[in-house]
Protein backbone atom coordinates (compact mmCIF):
# COMPACT_ATOMS: atom_id res chain seq x y z
CA UNK A 1 0.00 0.00 0.00
CA UNK A 2 1.79 3.18 -0.91
CA UNK A 3 1.57 6.03 1.89
CA UNK A 4 -0.83 8.09 0.02
CA UNK A 5 -3.60 5.49 -0.33
CA UNK A 6 -4.84 5.34 2.80
CA UNK A 7 -8.48 6.67 2.66
CA UNK A 8 -8.96 5.52 6.69
CA UNK A 9 -7.63 5.61 10.33
CA UNK A 10 -7.99 1.65 9.81
CA UNK A 11 -6.36 1.34 6.73
CA UNK A 12 -3.94 3.07 7.78
CA UNK A 13 -2.80 1.22 11.33
CA UNK A 14 -2.16 -2.22 9.77
CA UNK A 15 1.04 -0.81 8.10
CA UNK A 16 1.99 0.47 11.59
CA UNK A 17 1.73 -3.46 12.80
CA UNK A 18 5.32 -4.62 12.11
CA UNK A 19 6.94 -1.25 13.86
CA UNK A 20 4.48 -1.91 16.77
CA UNK A 21 5.29 -5.93 16.80
CA UNK A 22 9.23 -4.99 17.38
CA UNK A 23 8.17 -3.14 20.05
CA UNK A 24 6.31 -5.62 21.79
CA UNK A 25 9.68 -7.71 21.07
CA UNK A 26 11.93 -5.52 22.65
CA UNK A 27 9.20 -5.21 25.44
CA UNK A 28 9.70 -8.97 26.52
CA UNK A 29 13.54 -8.50 27.34
CA UNK A 30 13.09 -4.96 29.13
CA UNK A 31 10.44 -6.21 31.20
CA UNK A 32 12.53 -8.95 32.24
CA UNK A 33 15.75 -6.76 32.60
CA UNK A 34 13.52 -4.64 35.26
CA UNK A 35 14.05 -7.22 37.77
CA UNK A 36 18.09 -7.00 37.10
CA UNK A 37 18.00 -4.73 40.70
CA UNK A 38 15.94 -6.79 42.69
CA UNK A 39 18.48 -9.82 41.42
CA UNK A 40 21.46 -7.64 42.03
CA UNK A 41 19.76 -7.51 45.65
CA UNK A 42 19.29 -11.02 46.52
CA UNK A 43 23.05 -11.95 45.53
CA UNK A 44 24.71 -9.32 47.31
CA UNK A 45 22.90 -10.48 50.44
CA UNK A 46 23.15 -14.25 49.28
CA UNK A 47 26.66 -14.52 47.94
CA UNK A 48 28.74 -11.45 48.92
CA UNK A 49 27.95 -10.73 52.47
CA UNK A 50 28.14 -14.46 53.09
CA UNK A 51 31.38 -14.65 51.21
CA UNK A 52 32.74 -11.65 51.89
CA UNK A 53 34.37 -11.77 48.31
CA UNK A 54 34.91 -8.36 46.67
CA UNK A 55 35.42 -10.35 42.76
CA UNK A 56 32.18 -11.98 43.41
CA UNK A 57 30.84 -8.49 44.15
CA UNK A 58 32.79 -6.95 41.07
CA UNK A 59 31.58 -9.48 38.68
CA UNK A 60 27.93 -9.21 39.31
CA UNK A 61 28.24 -5.09 39.29
CA UNK A 62 29.78 -5.45 36.05
CA UNK A 63 26.76 -7.52 34.88
CA UNK A 64 24.14 -6.11 36.91
CA UNK A 65 26.04 -2.80 34.84
CA UNK A 66 25.68 -4.38 31.06
CA UNK A 67 22.23 -5.40 31.87
CA UNK A 68 21.31 -1.87 32.71
CA UNK A 69 22.79 -0.61 29.51
CA UNK A 70 21.15 -3.40 27.23
CA UNK A 71 18.06 -2.21 29.02
CA UNK A 72 17.97 1.58 28.23
CA UNK A 73 19.07 0.73 24.70
CA UNK A 74 16.20 -1.41 24.29
CA UNK A 75 13.97 1.72 25.69
CA UNK A 76 15.63 4.36 22.98
CA UNK A 77 15.05 1.76 20.17
CA UNK A 78 11.23 1.14 21.25
CA UNK A 79 10.86 4.74 21.58
CA UNK A 80 12.43 5.51 18.23
CA UNK A 81 10.25 2.90 16.75
CA UNK A 82 7.10 4.50 18.15
CA UNK A 83 8.36 7.55 16.79
CA UNK A 84 8.79 6.41 13.40
CA UNK A 85 5.15 4.63 13.45
CA UNK A 86 4.01 8.12 14.12
CA UNK A 87 5.43 9.61 11.32
CA UNK A 88 4.28 6.81 9.15
CA UNK A 89 0.48 7.43 10.81
CA UNK A 90 1.21 10.96 9.35
CA UNK A 91 2.12 10.55 6.03
CA UNK A 92 -0.37 7.86 5.56
CA UNK A 93 -3.44 9.94 6.51
CA UNK A 94 -2.22 13.62 6.39
CA UNK A 95 -3.07 14.53 2.30
CA UNK A 96 -6.47 12.81 3.13
CA UNK A 97 -7.40 14.60 6.45
CA UNK A 98 -6.62 17.73 4.51
CA UNK A 99 -8.66 17.29 1.41
CA UNK A 100 -11.62 15.79 3.84
CA UNK A 101 -11.01 18.95 6.11
CA UNK A 102 -10.58 21.50 2.71
CA UNK A 103 -13.90 19.58 1.20
CA UNK A 104 -16.14 20.32 4.57
CA UNK A 105 -15.16 23.87 4.84
CA UNK A 106 -16.15 24.16 1.43
CA UNK A 107 -19.75 23.05 1.89
CA UNK A 108 -19.86 24.19 5.74
CA UNK A 109 -18.10 27.27 6.19
CA UNK A 110 -18.73 27.10 9.95
CA UNK A 111 -17.07 23.83 9.63
CA UNK A 112 -14.55 23.52 12.78
CA UNK A 113 -11.23 22.63 10.61
CA UNK A 114 -8.86 23.44 13.53
CA UNK A 115 -10.33 21.27 15.97
CA UNK A 116 -10.20 18.69 12.90
CA UNK A 117 -5.61 19.33 13.01
CA UNK A 118 -5.91 19.24 16.47
CA UNK A 119 -7.41 15.86 16.77
CA UNK A 120 -5.10 14.16 14.81
CA UNK A 121 -2.00 16.02 16.14
CA UNK A 122 -3.43 14.36 19.22
CA UNK A 123 -3.50 11.31 17.74
CA UNK A 124 -0.01 11.10 16.12
CA UNK A 125 1.39 12.33 19.50
CA UNK A 126 -0.13 9.11 21.59
CA UNK A 127 1.36 7.16 19.30
CA UNK A 128 4.84 7.84 20.00
CA UNK A 129 3.67 8.51 24.10
CA UNK A 130 4.85 6.94 27.21
CA UNK A 131 0.86 6.04 27.36
CA UNK A 132 1.20 4.02 24.21
CA UNK A 133 4.63 2.28 25.69
CA UNK A 134 2.60 1.66 28.70
CA UNK A 135 -0.44 0.29 26.87
CA UNK A 136 1.72 -2.10 24.69
CA UNK A 137 3.26 -3.43 28.13
CA UNK A 138 -0.01 -3.98 29.75
CA UNK A 139 0.35 -8.01 28.57
CA UNK A 140 3.87 -8.42 30.55
CA UNK A 141 1.87 -8.15 33.75
CA UNK A 142 0.48 -12.27 33.04
CA UNK A 143 4.53 -13.18 32.93
CA UNK A 144 4.97 -11.99 36.46
CA UNK A 145 1.70 -13.28 37.39
CA UNK A 146 2.81 -16.42 36.35
CA UNK A 147 5.82 -16.46 38.08
CA UNK A 148 4.21 -15.88 41.35
CA UNK A 149 1.91 -19.13 41.06
CA UNK A 150 4.90 -20.84 40.33
CA UNK A 151 6.25 -19.64 43.59
CA UNK A 152 3.26 -20.53 45.63
CA UNK A 153 -0.33 -20.50 43.96
CA UNK A 154 -1.93 -18.54 47.68
CA UNK A 155 0.72 -16.09 46.46
CA UNK A 156 -0.96 -16.19 42.84
CA UNK A 157 -4.31 -16.11 44.15
CA UNK A 158 -3.42 -13.00 45.98
CA UNK A 159 -2.26 -11.13 43.23
CA UNK A 160 -4.56 -12.02 40.51
CA UNK A 161 -7.29 -10.77 43.38
CA UNK A 162 -5.34 -7.52 43.40
CA UNK A 163 -5.25 -7.39 39.83
CA UNK A 164 -9.10 -7.87 39.51
CA UNK A 165 -10.03 -5.58 42.18
CA UNK A 166 -7.62 -2.95 40.13
CA UNK A 167 -9.44 -3.90 37.30
CA UNK A 168 -12.85 -3.58 38.35
CA UNK A 169 -12.30 -0.05 40.05
CA UNK A 170 -10.66 1.34 36.87
CA UNK A 171 -13.58 0.69 34.99
CA UNK A 172 -16.38 1.70 37.58
CA UNK A 173 -13.93 5.15 38.12
CA UNK A 174 -13.73 5.35 34.09
CA UNK A 175 -17.25 4.53 33.31
CA UNK A 176 -17.71 7.73 35.12
CA UNK A 177 -15.44 9.92 33.51
CA UNK A 178 -15.44 9.22 29.79
CA UNK A 179 -19.01 11.04 29.94
CA UNK A 180 -17.55 14.06 31.72
CA UNK A 181 -14.41 14.00 29.44
CA UNK A 182 -16.95 13.78 26.40
CA UNK A 183 -19.10 16.71 27.78
CA UNK A 184 -16.01 18.47 27.98
CA UNK A 185 -14.67 18.27 24.82
CA UNK A 186 -18.02 19.43 23.35
CA UNK A 187 -18.06 22.36 25.49
CA UNK A 188 -14.43 22.90 24.34
CA UNK A 189 -15.26 22.50 20.42
CA UNK A 190 -18.60 24.70 20.90
CA UNK A 191 -16.24 27.66 22.74
CA UNK A 192 -13.68 27.37 20.11
CA UNK A 193 -16.53 27.98 17.09
CA UNK A 194 -18.21 30.76 18.96
CA UNK A 195 -14.71 32.31 19.10
CA UNK A 196 -14.05 31.51 15.93
CA UNK A 197 -17.22 33.21 14.42
CA UNK A 198 -17.49 36.18 16.59
CA UNK A 199 -13.50 36.96 16.10
CA UNK A 200 -14.28 37.61 12.49
CA UNK A 201 -16.32 40.36 13.04
CA UNK A 202 -14.30 41.86 15.09
CA UNK A 203 -14.38 45.95 14.00
CA UNK A 204 -18.31 45.68 14.07
CA UNK A 205 -18.45 44.35 17.73
CA UNK A 206 -15.86 47.25 19.06
CA UNK A 207 -17.91 49.75 17.40
CA UNK A 208 -21.20 48.77 18.43
CA UNK A 209 -20.34 48.16 22.17
CA UNK A 210 -21.38 43.97 21.76
CA UNK A 211 -17.89 43.01 23.14
CA UNK A 212 -19.18 42.35 26.55
CA UNK A 213 -22.25 40.52 25.51
CA UNK A 214 -20.80 38.36 22.81
CA UNK A 215 -17.68 37.67 25.96
CA UNK A 216 -20.67 36.25 28.36
CA UNK A 217 -21.62 34.37 25.85
CA UNK A 218 -18.36 32.65 25.30
CA UNK A 219 -17.69 32.15 28.88
CA UNK A 220 -20.88 30.25 29.33
CA UNK A 221 -18.71 27.26 26.87
CA UNK A 222 -15.59 28.44 28.33
CA UNK A 223 -17.01 27.51 32.45
CA UNK A 224 -18.88 24.17 30.93
CA UNK A 225 -15.50 23.20 29.69
CA UNK A 226 -13.92 23.65 32.64
CA UNK A 227 -15.87 22.79 34.99
CA UNK A 228 -16.54 19.10 33.45
CA UNK A 229 -12.88 18.43 33.01
CA UNK A 230 -12.06 19.81 36.28
CA UNK A 231 -14.62 17.26 37.86
CA UNK A 232 -13.21 14.39 35.59
CA UNK A 233 -9.46 15.31 36.60
CA UNK A 234 -10.38 14.73 39.77
CA UNK A 235 -12.00 11.45 39.13
CA UNK A 236 -9.18 10.62 37.38
CA UNK A 237 -6.94 11.70 40.36
CA UNK A 238 -8.70 9.12 42.47
CA UNK A 239 -8.22 6.46 40.55
CA UNK A 240 -4.53 6.91 40.42
CA UNK A 241 -4.69 7.14 44.06
CA UNK A 242 -6.82 4.48 44.34
CA UNK A 243 -4.60 2.18 41.78
CA UNK A 244 -1.23 3.38 43.72
CA UNK A 245 -2.25 2.58 47.46
CA UNK A 246 -3.94 -1.30 46.14
CA UNK A 247 -0.23 -1.39 44.46
CA UNK A 248 1.67 -0.47 47.99
CA UNK A 249 -0.84 -2.92 49.98
CA UNK A 250 -0.41 -5.78 48.01
CA UNK A 251 3.64 -5.46 47.98
CA UNK A 252 2.92 -6.01 51.86
CA UNK A 253 -0.22 -8.56 51.58
CA UNK A 254 2.86 -10.60 49.48
CA UNK A 255 5.24 -10.33 51.65
CA UNK A 256 3.14 -10.74 55.08
CA UNK A 257 1.53 -14.04 53.42
CA UNK A 258 4.51 -14.91 52.06
CA UNK A 259 6.45 -15.21 55.39
CA UNK A 260 3.83 -16.95 56.70
CA UNK A 261 4.06 -19.58 54.00
CA UNK A 262 7.76 -20.00 55.02
CA UNK A 263 7.12 -19.90 58.77
CA UNK A 264 4.78 -22.47 57.83
CA UNK A 265 7.14 -24.66 55.83
CA UNK A 266 5.32 -23.90 52.63
CA UNK A 267 7.40 -21.86 50.91
CA UNK A 268 10.19 -23.58 49.13
CA UNK A 269 13.53 -22.42 47.68
CA UNK A 270 14.27 -20.02 51.38
CA UNK A 271 13.19 -17.19 52.85
CA UNK A 272 14.63 -15.15 49.56
CA UNK A 273 11.39 -16.00 47.88
CA UNK A 274 9.54 -13.86 49.95
CA UNK A 275 11.50 -11.05 48.42
CA UNK A 276 11.34 -12.11 44.88
CA UNK A 277 7.50 -12.91 45.20
CA UNK A 278 6.65 -9.30 46.57
CA UNK A 279 8.99 -7.85 43.77
CA UNK A 280 6.46 -9.66 41.06
CA UNK A 281 3.38 -9.00 42.86
CA UNK A 282 4.30 -5.33 42.28
CA UNK A 283 5.21 -5.92 38.66
CA UNK A 284 2.06 -7.45 38.37
CA UNK A 285 0.11 -4.18 39.14
CA UNK A 286 2.90 -1.86 37.77
CA UNK A 287 1.76 -1.77 33.97
CA UNK A 288 -1.73 -1.17 35.03
CA UNK A 289 -1.20 1.60 37.38
CA UNK A 290 0.99 3.80 34.51
CA UNK A 291 -2.41 3.24 32.50
CA UNK A 292 -4.52 4.67 34.68
CA UNK A 293 -2.05 7.08 35.32
CA UNK A 294 -2.31 8.12 31.62
CA UNK A 295 -5.66 7.75 31.20
CA UNK A 296 -6.87 11.15 30.53
CA UNK A 297 -4.10 10.42 27.61
CA UNK A 298 -6.30 7.08 26.05
CA UNK A 299 -9.54 9.78 26.34
CA UNK A 300 -8.09 12.31 24.01
CA UNK A 301 -6.77 9.50 21.49
CA UNK A 302 -9.93 7.89 21.12
CA UNK A 303 -12.27 10.81 21.16
CA UNK A 304 -9.85 12.19 18.42
CA UNK A 305 -10.05 8.98 16.83
CA UNK A 306 -13.65 8.78 16.82
CA UNK A 307 -14.21 12.14 15.15
CA UNK A 308 -11.33 11.46 12.99
CA UNK A 309 -12.48 8.08 11.79
CA UNK A 310 -15.95 9.57 11.42
CA UNK A 311 -14.44 12.47 8.79
CA UNK A 312 -13.19 9.93 6.71
CA UNK A 313 -15.44 7.42 6.79
CA UNK A 314 -17.67 9.55 6.01
CA UNK A 315 -16.07 10.50 2.64
CA UNK A 316 -16.55 8.54 -0.62
CA UNK A 317 -13.11 6.77 -1.44
CA UNK A 318 -10.60 8.79 -3.98
CA UNK A 319 -9.73 7.08 -6.99
CA UNK A 320 -7.42 8.15 -10.08
CA UNK A 321 -9.97 9.28 -12.88
CA UNK A 322 -9.60 9.07 -16.58
CA UNK A 323 -7.37 11.32 -17.81
CA UNK A 324 -9.44 13.91 -19.94
CA UNK A 325 -8.75 15.84 -22.50
CA UNK A 326 -8.37 19.36 -21.77
CA UNK A 327 -12.31 20.74 -22.17
CA UNK A 328 -13.51 23.76 -25.09
CA UNK A 329 -15.85 25.33 -22.83
CA UNK A 330 -19.39 23.58 -23.31
CA UNK A 331 -21.10 23.78 -20.98
CA UNK A 332 -24.88 21.70 -19.80
CA UNK A 333 -26.84 22.62 -16.50
CA UNK A 334 -29.67 20.27 -16.51
CA UNK A 335 -32.34 20.44 -13.79
CA UNK A 336 -30.08 21.51 -11.55
CA UNK A 337 -31.15 21.48 -7.49
CA UNK A 338 -29.34 21.81 -4.47
CA UNK A 339 -30.46 21.47 -0.78
CA UNK A 340 -28.65 23.56 1.82
CA UNK A 341 -28.25 20.96 5.22
CA UNK A 342 -29.92 22.98 7.88
CA UNK A 343 -30.14 21.70 11.26
CA UNK A 344 -33.35 19.56 12.40
CA UNK A 345 -35.06 19.46 9.09
CA UNK A 346 -34.99 16.14 6.95
CA UNK A 347 -34.17 16.18 4.17
CA UNK A 348 -32.52 19.42 3.84
CA UNK A 349 -35.42 22.22 2.49
CA UNK A 350 -34.41 22.79 -1.62
CA UNK A 351 -32.19 26.05 -2.17
CA UNK A 352 -31.45 25.92 -6.10
CA UNK A 353 -34.27 24.83 -7.75
CA UNK A 354 -34.92 22.83 -11.41
CA UNK A 355 -31.98 25.15 -13.34
CA UNK A 356 -31.17 24.33 -16.39
CA UNK A 357 -29.58 26.20 -19.38
CA UNK A 358 -27.09 25.61 -22.18
CA UNK A 359 -24.15 27.61 -23.15
CA UNK A 360 -21.71 27.15 -26.62
CA UNK A 361 -17.68 27.72 -26.29
CA UNK A 362 -17.24 31.56 -26.29
CA UNK A 363 -20.64 32.44 -25.38
CA UNK A 364 -20.91 34.79 -22.17
CA UNK A 365 -23.53 34.18 -19.68
CA UNK A 366 -25.08 36.81 -17.65
CA UNK A 367 -27.04 36.06 -13.65
CA UNK A 368 -28.79 39.00 -11.94
CA UNK A 369 -31.34 38.17 -9.28
CA UNK A 370 -32.06 39.64 -6.26
CA UNK A 371 -29.28 39.38 -2.64
CA UNK A 372 -29.79 35.50 -1.09
CA UNK A 373 -31.66 34.53 -4.49
CA UNK A 374 -28.76 31.70 -4.79
CA UNK A 375 -26.23 33.21 -7.21
CA UNK A 376 -23.50 32.33 -5.29
CA UNK A 377 -24.18 28.91 -4.70
CA UNK A 378 -24.72 28.54 -8.25
CA UNK A 379 -21.81 29.87 -8.80
CA UNK A 380 -20.09 27.48 -6.58
CA UNK A 381 -22.25 24.54 -8.36
CA UNK A 382 -21.02 25.66 -12.06
CA UNK A 383 -17.32 25.32 -10.68
CA UNK A 384 -18.17 21.72 -9.13
CA UNK A 385 -17.37 23.21 -5.34
CA UNK A 386 -20.68 21.82 -4.28
CA UNK A 387 -22.34 18.47 -5.07
CA UNK A 388 -25.61 18.86 -6.44
CA UNK A 389 -28.73 17.22 -4.65
CA UNK A 390 -30.21 16.68 -8.30
CA UNK A 391 -29.18 17.08 -11.71
CA UNK A 392 -25.85 17.74 -13.14
CA UNK A 393 -23.38 20.45 -14.34
CA UNK A 394 -21.27 19.25 -17.42
CA UNK A 395 -18.33 20.65 -18.84
CA UNK A 396 -17.80 19.05 -22.40
CA UNK A 397 -20.23 16.69 -21.29
CA UNK A 398 -18.25 15.53 -18.16
CA UNK A 399 -19.70 15.76 -14.48
CA UNK A 400 -17.60 18.61 -13.38
CA UNK A 401 -17.87 17.87 -9.74
CA UNK A 402 -16.42 14.55 -10.19
CA UNK A 403 -13.19 15.90 -12.86
CA UNK A 404 -10.55 15.32 -11.09
CA UNK A 405 -9.64 19.04 -10.09
CA UNK A 406 -5.83 18.70 -10.72
CA UNK A 407 -6.50 17.83 -14.39
CA UNK A 408 -9.82 20.39 -14.59
CA UNK A 409 -8.08 23.43 -12.49
CA UNK A 410 -6.20 24.99 -15.56
CA UNK A 411 -8.65 25.27 -17.94
CA UNK A 412 -10.99 26.54 -15.12
CA UNK A 413 -10.91 30.38 -13.60
CA UNK A 414 -13.09 31.55 -10.74
CA UNK A 415 -13.24 34.54 -8.65
CA UNK A 416 -15.32 34.52 -5.45
CA UNK A 417 -17.48 37.06 -3.86
CA UNK A 418 -14.85 37.63 -0.96
CA UNK A 419 -11.46 37.21 -2.84
CA UNK A 420 -8.77 35.89 -0.81
CA UNK A 421 -4.72 36.62 -1.12
CA UNK A 422 -2.67 33.95 0.02
CA UNK A 423 0.26 34.24 1.84
CA UNK A 424 3.15 34.39 -0.66
CA UNK A 425 4.61 36.17 -3.70
CA UNK A 426 2.15 38.22 -5.65
CA UNK A 427 3.60 36.40 -8.43
CA UNK A 428 2.76 33.04 -6.81
CA UNK A 429 -0.84 34.25 -6.11
CA UNK A 430 -1.40 35.23 -9.69
CA UNK A 431 0.14 31.71 -11.26
CA UNK A 432 -1.79 29.81 -8.66
CA UNK A 433 1.42 28.78 -6.75
CA UNK A 434 2.33 26.86 -9.65
CA UNK A 435 5.65 27.15 -11.45
CA UNK A 436 5.43 30.46 -13.33
CA UNK A 437 5.15 30.57 -17.08
CA UNK A 438 6.63 34.30 -18.44
CA UNK A 439 4.36 34.20 -21.45
CA UNK A 440 1.14 33.56 -19.77
CA UNK A 441 1.81 35.57 -16.60
CA UNK A 442 2.90 38.88 -18.86
CA UNK A 443 -0.22 38.61 -20.90
CA UNK A 444 -2.67 38.58 -17.72
CA UNK A 445 -0.59 41.75 -16.56
CA UNK A 446 -1.48 43.20 -19.55
CA UNK A 447 -4.76 42.13 -20.20
CA UNK A 448 -6.22 43.88 -16.79
CA UNK A 449 -3.23 46.46 -16.86
CA UNK A 450 -1.36 45.57 -13.65
CA UNK A 451 2.09 46.24 -15.00
CA UNK A 452 2.27 49.96 -14.01
CA UNK A 453 0.92 49.13 -10.41
CA UNK A 454 3.47 45.71 -10.34
CA UNK A 455 6.11 47.78 -11.03
CA UNK A 456 5.56 50.81 -7.82
CA UNK A 457 5.58 48.01 -5.65
CA UNK A 458 8.55 47.49 -3.23
CA UNK A 459 9.98 44.43 -4.84
CA UNK A 460 7.65 44.08 -7.90
CA UNK A 461 6.02 40.57 -8.72
CA UNK A 462 8.19 39.22 -5.51
CA UNK A 463 6.45 41.24 -2.91
CA UNK A 464 5.18 39.36 -0.56
CA UNK A 465 1.32 39.73 0.19
CA UNK A 466 -0.92 37.84 2.55
CA UNK A 467 -1.66 37.04 5.89
CA UNK A 468 2.39 38.15 6.17
CA UNK A 469 2.97 40.57 3.93
CA UNK A 470 2.08 43.98 2.84
CA UNK A 471 -1.77 45.22 3.28
CA UNK A 472 -3.54 45.87 0.19
CA UNK A 473 -7.15 47.24 -0.92
CA UNK A 474 -10.23 46.02 -1.68
CA UNK A 475 -9.59 46.78 -5.14
CA UNK A 476 -6.08 45.95 -5.46
CA UNK A 477 -7.47 42.67 -4.04
CA UNK A 478 -9.82 42.40 -6.82
CA UNK A 479 -7.58 42.52 -9.89
CA UNK A 480 -4.92 39.84 -8.09
CA UNK A 481 -8.40 37.65 -7.69
CA UNK A 482 -9.25 38.66 -11.50
CA UNK A 483 -5.47 37.88 -12.64
CA UNK A 484 -5.63 34.66 -11.17
CA UNK A 485 -8.50 33.45 -12.79
CA UNK A 486 -7.81 34.77 -16.45
CA UNK A 487 -4.18 32.98 -15.80
CA UNK A 488 -3.25 30.40 -18.83
CA UNK A 489 -5.89 31.24 -20.88
CA UNK A 490 -8.82 28.74 -19.15
CA UNK A 491 -11.67 27.62 -21.25
CA UNK A 492 -14.33 27.92 -18.51
CA UNK A 493 -14.57 31.11 -16.36
CA UNK A 494 -17.25 31.59 -13.59
CA UNK A 495 -16.88 35.30 -11.98
CA UNK A 496 -18.70 36.08 -8.67
CA UNK A 497 -19.21 40.18 -8.72
CA UNK A 498 -16.01 40.88 -10.62
CA UNK A 499 -16.65 44.49 -10.62
CA UNK A 500 -16.66 44.99 -6.61
CA UNK A 501 -14.12 47.68 -5.59
CA UNK A 502 -12.87 48.49 -8.89
CA UNK A 503 -13.00 52.10 -10.37
CA UNK A 504 -14.39 53.41 -13.69
CA UNK A 505 -10.86 52.84 -15.34
CA UNK A 506 -10.39 49.01 -13.71
CA UNK A 507 -14.12 47.93 -14.96
CA UNK A 508 -13.44 49.10 -18.18
CA UNK A 509 -10.04 46.64 -18.48
CA UNK A 510 -12.24 44.04 -17.24
CA UNK A 511 -14.98 44.42 -19.73
CA UNK A 512 -12.00 44.62 -22.50
CA UNK A 513 -10.78 41.50 -21.03
CA UNK A 514 -13.88 39.35 -21.11
CA UNK A 515 -14.78 40.82 -24.68
CA UNK A 516 -10.97 39.66 -25.93
CA UNK A 517 -10.96 35.96 -24.30
CA UNK A 518 -14.36 35.42 -25.21
CA UNK A 519 -12.73 35.85 -28.86
CA UNK A 520 -10.14 33.21 -27.92
CA UNK A 521 -13.55 30.60 -26.90
CA UNK A 522 -13.25 31.14 -23.26
CA UNK A 523 -16.73 30.47 -22.01
CA UNK A 524 -17.80 32.55 -18.87
CA UNK A 525 -20.46 32.70 -16.40
CA UNK A 526 -20.66 36.38 -14.74
CA UNK A 527 -22.74 37.60 -11.69
CA UNK A 528 -23.22 41.40 -11.79
CA UNK A 529 -25.66 43.98 -11.55
CA UNK A 530 -23.95 46.32 -14.02
CA UNK A 531 -25.59 47.20 -17.29
CA UNK A 532 -22.57 47.64 -19.32
CA UNK A 533 -21.49 44.04 -19.21
CA UNK A 534 -24.63 42.90 -20.94
CA UNK A 535 -22.85 44.67 -24.02
CA UNK A 536 -20.63 41.56 -24.72
CA UNK A 537 -23.56 38.83 -23.12
CA UNK A 538 -25.21 36.23 -25.12
CA UNK A 539 -27.57 34.94 -22.52
CA UNK A 540 -28.80 36.54 -19.89
CA UNK A 541 -30.48 34.21 -16.66
CA UNK A 542 -32.56 35.63 -13.74
CA UNK A 543 -32.65 34.16 -10.50
CA UNK A 544 -35.39 34.17 -7.47
CA UNK A 545 -35.70 32.33 -4.33
CA UNK A 546 -33.57 29.55 -6.00
CA UNK A 547 -34.79 29.25 -9.30
CA UNK A 548 -34.72 30.25 -12.70
CA UNK A 549 -37.33 32.82 -13.56
CA UNK A 550 -35.97 34.19 -17.12
CA UNK A 551 -33.25 33.13 -19.05
CA UNK A 552 -32.44 34.14 -22.87
CA UNK A 553 -31.10 36.71 -24.98
CA UNK A 554 -30.24 39.92 -22.56
CA UNK A 555 -32.89 42.29 -24.64
CA UNK A 556 -35.48 39.71 -24.91
CA UNK A 557 -34.99 39.21 -20.81
CA UNK A 558 -35.50 42.69 -19.55
CA UNK A 559 -37.92 43.72 -21.86
CA UNK A 560 -39.79 40.55 -19.90
CA UNK A 561 -39.82 42.50 -16.78
CA UNK A 562 -42.80 45.11 -16.41
CA UNK A 563 -41.36 48.38 -15.38
CA UNK A 564 -44.44 48.50 -12.58
CA UNK A 565 -42.98 45.39 -11.11
CA UNK A 566 -39.98 46.50 -10.39
CA UNK A 567 -38.31 43.94 -10.93
CA UNK A 568 -35.75 45.34 -13.38
CA UNK A 569 -34.71 48.12 -10.82
CA UNK A 570 -33.60 44.56 -8.48
CA UNK A 571 -31.65 43.39 -10.65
Amino acid sequence: MKLSQAETIKQALPALWPLWRRVWLFGVVTNLLILVPSWYMLEVYDRVINSRNVSTLLMLTMMAAFAYLVMEALEWQRRNLLQSAAKKFESLLQQRVFERVFASRLSMPEFPASQVFSDFSTLKQALHSSACLSLIDAPFCLIFLAAVFWIHPALGLLTLAGLTIQLILTWHNQSRVAPLMAQANQHAIESHRYFASISRHGDAMHAMAMLAPMQQRWLQHQHGFLWQQAQASALAGKSAAAARWLQTLQTSLILGLACYLFIAGDLYNGGAMMIVASILAARVLAPLVQCVGHWKTYEQAWTAYQRIDSLLAGAPATAPGMVLPPPVGELSVDQLGYAMPQAGKTPAEAFIRQVQFKLAPGQVLIVAGASASGKTTLAKLLVGLLAPTTGRVRLDGVDIYRWDKNQLGPSLGYLAQEVDVFDGRLVDNICRFQTPDPAALAEVLDLLGLNEWVQQLPEGLNTVIGASGMHLSGGERQLIGLARAFYGKPRFVVLDEPNANLDTTSERLLQQAIARMKQQGTTFVIISHLQHILSIADCMLVMCQGQMIRFGKPAEVLASFQPESGKVASL
